[in-house]
């Protein structure tokens, strides 16, 4: 074990990052948004409005085996790492309703077992971390869901957070340096809210920007602007 003082530690030049919103309200455009080059895994059929964008490669997951399909795109990204700035997963909510069909397929009920939904979570927060591993900025996308928070003093109340399975979602929003809640105003405007308070989860743990358009989620590093072309 290492000691590192407060003053020799820098900020992450990478991004692990979970994005959420409605469906339609413009998630899955941030990929062609990002600085550099984009890997998109297309989970939920949404990538046709990255059509015509040259900084996009997409990968389309196998929805009759969303876990092994998934795995062989880790691979995929991992070993063309190079080329890429960015990986885009889109998105871990409907991954995780694809994973327990494909279990439900194989019981006579027709739907999960007990325990696959423990297998999820260890699962989801596996992947997570696996992703985040990679020499990348990634970013993974989910639908928005509300939770009731209830106080000590019995006050309650709703709170906007990722559609992910309620057993584990703090513990992934918790190790992702933003989570951000992608909005639109009535004017078409687009962007991502930052910082969090009791009506909706989110935080930036990279920069003091409580919020940002919706092409400034992850911003280029002035002069350090990694050009993986020249590693291949």
């Amino acid at each position: 074990m290492q000691i590192q003082n407060g003053a020799d530690i820098t900020k992450s030049k990478k991004v692990n990052a979970i994005i959420y919103s409605k469906p339609g309200d413009g998630k899955t455009s941030v990929a062609r948004l990002l600085p550099g080059k984009t890997l998109v895994l297309d989970i939920d059929g949404t990538s046709q409005v990255l059509a015509s964008h040259a900084n996009v490669d997409v990968a389309k997951i196998d929805g009759e085996d969303a876990h092994n399909s998934i795995l062989k795109f880790y691979a995929l990204a991992k070993a063309n790492i190079a080329n890429y700035d960015n990986v885009f997963i889109d998105n871990l909510t409907h991954y995780q309703k694809l994973w327990l069909l494909n279990k439900g397929e194989k019981t006579k009920s027709g739907m999960p077992e007990l325990k696959d939904y423990a297998l999820l979570d260890n699962h989801l927060l596996k992947l997570v971390e696996t992703f985040n591993a990679l020499d990348a900025n990634v970013v993974f996308t989910a639908w928005e869901t509300t939770r009731e928070i209830v106080e000590e003093g019995g006050s309650k109340y709703n709170q906007f957070i990722p559609d992910i399975r309620d057993k584990i979602v703090n513990h992934i929003m918790g190790i992702e340096h933003v989570v951000a809640r992608l909005v639109k105003k009535a004017d078409g405007t687009r962007g991502f809210i930052l910082e969090g308070n009791q009506s909706m989860y989110a935080k930036n743990h990279l920069d003091d920007r409580s919020g940002c358009l919706q092409n400034e989620l992850i911003l280029p590093i002035k002069n350090e602007t990694k050009n993986k072309e020249e590693n291949k």
